[in-house]
């Protein structure tokens, strides 16, 4: 589960990252844009998988060992995502 939580955060940071290069010009085809946003999605993905620290800190909030607050986080996390989806879908591009 929370492997789709860091997907889903690196997909929507990826897209943020790689429409504000396009706006300031640097990415001119779409080419470009393609491998550059999946470039960056699997860069950010293997970091955040591999970084251990969040990895434990986000199986300890959906465990229930952090408690309330774990699951304040997980809920907050997961609303962050929605909002963020949304706003690409409905204005489509990432408002920041």
């Amino acid at each position: 589960m929370f492997q789709w939580i860091i997907y889903l955060t690196t997909l929507l940071l990826s897209i943020t990252v790689i429409q504000n290069a396009g706006a300031a010009g640097a990415l001119n085809g779409a080419f470009k844009r393609a491998f550059a946003g999946v470039s960056t999605q699997i860069v950010s993905t293997q970091f955040l998988v591999s970084y251990t620290n969040l990895e434990t800190f986000l199986r300890a909030c959906l465990e229930g060992q952090i408690g309330l607050i774990g699951y304040l986080f997980i809920g907050s996390l997961a609303a962050l995502i929605i909002t963020w989806a949304n706003n690409i879908i409905e204005f489509e591009k990432a408002i920041v």
